[in-house]
């Protein structure tokens, strides 16, 4: 048996061990000092270390070290620039899941959300209106989408999005900035009125009207 082939049981261990023995957010021992914890080579390690942050487990700061995170966005981030290395075409293309995904959002947090749900919603939502600058409008407008899905309670649905962030963030500011802020707020507030309302199928629509528009601005 080849080595590589050997030792890819004893990588996965290590990166099982790294992920289960450190809390996120935690900054990890040295190399050598993590090594010897572990009982392994530092070439193992080193190979370990590289899996989990391609994966987006791990962040890794030359000068500084290493910790444990969640960033489900790492690894599908690097396959759609490498599969659709064109920006412009990235965010049509995700502009088009959009349309198909988020109005069942919408829709499921209508049919779902609870009391205490309500004014969580409401509340966000009016984050976006006092937001200032383009950057805090599209983390408000992030927040509001993402609020929804959870409201939703699929948790597939909420990682598919969370593993898109960083082309989710892209296709949220060119919304704002080809839509406009008072428009997209305006979009916003239909949303977050059907769903609070319980009304499904007038949440989906109002969705469907607002990504229709953040299509075109991507076009």
């Amino acid at each position: 048996m080849q080595p590589s082939l050997r030792r890819a049981p004893l990588v996965t261990e290590i990166c099982d061990r790294l992920l289960r023995e450190h809390r996120k957010a935690e900054w990890l021992p040295g190399e050598r000092t993590l090594s010897e914890r572990l009982g392994v080579s530092r070439s193992a390690l080193r190979e370990a270390v590289q899996r989990l942050e391609i994966q987006g487990l791990l962040e890794v700061r030359h000068g500084i070290g290493m910790r444990v995170i969640n960033n489900p966005q790492a690894p599908v981030g690097a396959t759609l620039e490498r599969e659709l290395p064109d920006l412009a075409e990235r965010v049509r293309q995700f502009s088009e899941v959009r349309r198909l995904v988020e109005p069942e959002i919408a829709c499921r947090a209508a049919e779902r959300i609870t009391a205490d749900q309500r004014p969580l919603l409401l509340e966000v939502h009016a984050r976006m209106g006092d937001a200032s600058g383009i950057d805090a409008s599209v983390e408000a407008d992030l927040e509001f989408h993402r609020t929804l899905a959870e409201i939703a309670g699929n948790r597939v649905l909420a990682l598919m999005l969370a593993s898109m962030a960083g082309l989710e963030k892209e296709s949220r500011r060119i919304t704002l900035l080809g839509v406009g802020l008072a428009p997209a707020l305006a979009q916003h507030d239909r949303i977050a009125r059907a769903v609070v309302a319980g009304d499904g199928p007038g949440a989906r629509q109002a969705m469907l009207d607002h990504v229709h528009a953040a299509h075109l601005a991507a076009r």
